[in-house]
């Protein structure tokens, strides 16, 4: 103080002269800044105490939106479980509506009425009493009730609606639920409309069960969100809510409601006086105070000559504000988060707060003394060296950062920062500055690089999958249809680079009249209004996915037509994030589709009049294959009657030599009578030879008489195929009788062995007969050809009530496997140009099987004969016309 003398005194008059051109200008201007540091400090206070107050609304209105959701699925519970009864049953009787309703109203206290409703009139309300007007209501008479029913039967889905004003009395909340039966049959048909159940809720109970009404901090309102997601009409609570509330979706059994929330006493009613701020301002009024105390002692040193004792006093007070002031400061420090430290000028600590004690976990007494790289618990790493130059150049330093192991073994990360302390002759005594523990937040940081570093290995490892699949197309958008991922198999088929796309949407590929029709289908199917952007959602919103084909519009302009498969992409919540498109290029493949089209409508153009040409073939052949068969059975006829002329050219021989043998005689006689040289002798000699030429006439003309009746018999038979009841030996005789002339001059056998059959035969003997001498003729001309002997045998017996068996064997050449497989074929024969025509089995086949009505089996090998074997009925089939 004493140095203030050395200036030289000023008159009283020039010191006020100076004192009041200067004044208290800087005092002032200290204050000033003092005080809008602290004005801003305090706004931003004000601020973040507001984000504060909004999280925690925002976390108790989460609570209740969630315990409304809770109650509202508790509340409306009922219509599931008496919905599905319906449809099970196909309807509901009044006792067992009223046992299912009844525990469920004992359960949930808030729930005024339950009513079924078929065809839309109240038959079923529980409980009755209090309800009575609902009795057999029909909300068809109700224009608002019957509204909303008509919009839930149109939806499909259930339709909540409040407030609504019941018919009961008072407000309410009312589910409506349509019912559909299953179709009738058994569920492939259209769902037939049952009818409605409707849950009725009281709106004041309905709100105290979900816990709103007792809410003490907030200020509620329950509004209808509109399709825009904002509030709409008001269901409960105070109108004037939804200007500055928080408000969260809560979606209900039916409908989406907007619950929203502001603390009662409104926004930014908390104490706005922090300590941070105080500290601002006390050591604002602290520096204001100092420079206030140096003008004054400026003023002072100005009035010295007035009174010297006076400025001492001043001086002496002023000491003692200054040490309360730092003593206050330091006080505030202990309390800060950050620690306050001072070092001498070698510096050595000098002072530490208590919060570096608790920072840290060192002991002060440990610390003060010493220098801070002195510290044996430094973690090694630090750049020491550098911030040692920095002190040694006295300069101010920022967030240092170092670490130490504290007392428990732990590493903590410690940050401080300071300035260098000059004396008023400039001379450096040292630092002070400040320190935190910045421990939890390097761990947090740590924390969050490992997270991303995962993070982002995960993204690379699900990129290199996504680029791996080069033949297909892979694009991902987020809920706004912005696309998000677009891999490398995309770029190939489409064009586009990634870059340029995301962000984008997939539209931008598309042809706009192609999405218009497919939305305009998809309305159709789904039956609910469906714009042109949701053509590629609509479906798997309610499905999970679609596949369809699309045609692309690359970047240069060419179209390609892609199987596009959309599925959604949902969170764990269950909330939709986006959509995933995985397309592929089909475009060749229905290329060649077309192509297989076109070639296959030709072909059967082809095959259309190949066939008509094979058809007129076919028409050919037939024709000559019947007049083939009719040719071959008038050969066999032809054979016959030669064979009927060789049988009768003998006994008509014998008789003709008989005749005219015994003409010669009664000329004889004759004469002898007219010379009367007749004897007796003589007579009887011609009366014996009379008998002997009428025995062998009457022989000679039986035989004839009976190889005509059998040939007439037979060729009667066979020309006309007339259905007659005939004995089946009878047949085989007339057949035998006439082949007995060819055979007789072979060395081969016919046996006979005819079984009595219960019953004749209803059938055909022509077509019998033909079948029987086409086969002793194949015998002769095949099986027995170039033998010396041979035998057939033909053998019946019966095998039931309805048929009989026929065989016919021989002891011939047998057949091979090849010949045997085609012996029934038409044209097949192994005498082709030496007689055969290949008609012959082919006959027998088509006579038993389409005339008699039976089969025909043949087994034969090579030099053991051939055994045809048929099973007859014995009443044939009705030949058509």
């Amino acid at each position: 103080m004493s140095t203030s003398t050395a200036l030289p005194p000023l008159p009283r008059t020039a010191f006020r002269l100076g004192h009041a051109r200067l004044g208290y200008w800087p005092v002032w201007l200290c204050a000033l800044l003092s005080l809008a540091l602290g004005l801003a400090m305090l706004r931003v206070q004000q601020q973040q105490q507001r984000g504060e107050e909004r999280l925690h609304v925002e976390q108790r209105l989460t609570l209740l939106r969630d315990r409304l959701e809770a109650s509202a699925q508790a509340t409306f519970s009922p219509t599931l479980g008496l919905s599905t009864l319906i449809q099970v049953d196909g309807g509901i009787s009044e006792q067992r509506f009223e046992q299912l309703i009844q525990r469920a109203v004992t359960l949930v206290p808030q729930l005024r009425s339950v009513v079924a409703a078929p065809d839309d009139v109240a038959r079923h309300v529980y409980p009755r009493a209090g309800n009575e007007a609902v009795f057999n209501l029909d909300y068809r008479r109700i224009p608002e009730q019957w509204a909303q029913v008509q919009e839930a039967r149109q939806r499909r889905q259930p339709l909540l609606r409040a407030p609504v004003p019941l018919v009961q009395g008072g407000l309410g909340v009312i589910q409506r639920t349509p019912v559909f039966l299953r179709g009738e049959d058994g569920g492939g048909g259209e769902p037939r409309y049952w009818g409605v159940v409707s849950v009725v809720a009281d709106l004041e109970r309905f709100v105290q069960a979900a816990g709103l009404s007792a809410e003490q901090e907030l200020e509620l309102a329950l509004h209808a969100a509109t399709p825009e997601g904002r509030p709409g009409a008001l269901i409960w609570g105070h109108e004037n809510t939804a200007e500055d509330g928080v408000h969260l979706s809560a979606r209900l059994p039916g409908a989406d409601w907007l619950l929203l929330a502001r603390p009662r006493a409104g926004w930014g009613q908390a104490s706005p006086w922090s300590p941070m701020l105080l500290m601002l301002w006390s050591g604002g009024a602290l520096i204001t105070a100092l420079l206030a105390l140096l003008m004054r002692q400026w003023h002072a040193l100005c009035r010295h000559n007035e009174a010297l004792t006076h400025e001492i006093e001043q001086g002496q007070r002023m000491r003692s504000q200054l040490e309360e002031s730092q003593a206050r400061f330091r006080s505030l420090a202990s309390l800060a988060s950050d620690w306050v430290w001072e070092q001498d000028a070698e510096l050595r600590f000098t002072y530490i707060s208590r919060m570096a004690e608790e920072a840290s976990n060192t002991d002060s007494s440990l610390v003060l003394g010493h220098r801070r790289w002195d510290s044996p618990a430094l973690v090694p790493g630090i750049a020491w060296d550098e911030h040692r130059a920095l002190l040694e150049r006295h300069e101010t330093f920022r967030d240092f950062e170092y670490a130490q192991i504290s007392s428990d073994g732990s590493v903590r990360h410690l940050s401080v920062s300071g300035a260098p302390i000059f004396d008023a002759q400039g001379r450096f005594g040292g630092y002070r500055g400040t320190g935190r523990d910045v421990t939890v937040q390097r761990r947090a940081e740590a924390a969050l690089r490992a997270s991303q570093a995962e993070l982002q290995a995960a993204r690379d490892r699900l990129q290199a999958v996504l680029d791996a699949a080069v033949e297909v197309a892979i694009v991902a958008t987020d809920a706004e249809d912005r696309i998000t991922v677009f891999n490398r198999g995309a770029e190939r088929m489409l064009g586009y680079s990634e870059p340029e796309v995301l962000g984008r949407s997939p539209h931008l590929w598309h042809l706009p009249e192609e999405i218009a029709a497919r939305a305009a289908e998809a309305q159709a199917e789904l039956g609910v209004p469906v714009a042109p952007h949701e053509a590629f959602i609509a479906r798997p919103l309610r499905q999970g996915s679609d596949t369809r084909i699309w045609t692309f519009v690359r970047r240069d302009g060419r179209r390609l037509e892609a199987s596009l498969t959309v599925s959604g992409v949902y969170d764990r919540d269950g909330q939709l994030v986006g959509f995933l498109g995985v397309a592929r290029d089909i475009s060749a493949q229905l290329s060649a589709e077309r192509a297989l089209r076109n070639l296959n409508a030709e072909l059967e153009q082809r095959v259309a009049a190949r066939t008509a040409e094979l058809g007129e073939t076919l028409e050919t052949l037939q024709h000559a294959q019947e007049e083939l068969m009719r040719a071959e059975r008038m050969a066999a006829l032809g054979s016959l009657v030669a064979g009927v002329a060789h049988e009768l050219n003998t006994p008509l021989g014998n008789c003709l030599t008989t005749a005219s043998t015994l003409e010669g005689r009664s000329r004889e006689i004759a004469g002898q009578l007219q010379t009367g040289s007749i004897r007796r002798s003589g007579l009887e000699a011609y009366l014996h030879d009379v008998g002997t030429a009428s025995d062998i006439l009457l022989r000679g003309l039986t035989s004839a008489c009976e190889l005509v009746q059998h040939f007439k018999q037979l060729s009667v038979d066979q020309t006309s195929e007339q259905r007659r009841s005939f004995p089946l030996q009878d047949v085989v005789g007339d057949v035998l009788g006439l082949a007995r002339a060819r055979w007789k001059s072979t060395p081969y056998r016919i046996e006979t062995e005819i079984a009595e059959l219960p019953r004749q035969l209803d059938s055909y003997p022509g077509p019998l007969g033909q079948v029987l001498s086409n086969l002793l003729q194949n015998a002769l001309m095949h099986a027995f050809d170039g033998r010396d002997g041979g035998l057939l045998r033909i053998r019946a017996r019966p095998l039931s009530d309805e048929g009989f068996e026929l065989v016919i064997e021989d002891d011939g050449r047998g057949m091979s496997e090849e010949v045997r497989r085609r012996a029934f074929d038409p044209f097949f024969t192994t005498k082709l140009g030496r007689g055969g025509t290949g008609l012959g089995l082919n006959i027998v086949y088509n006579i038993v099987n389409d005339v008699l009505g039976g089969k025909v089996e043949l087994s034969s090998r090579p030099g053991e004969g051939c055994r045809f074997v048929f099973r007859l009925p014995y009443v044939a089939p009705q030949l058509a016309g």
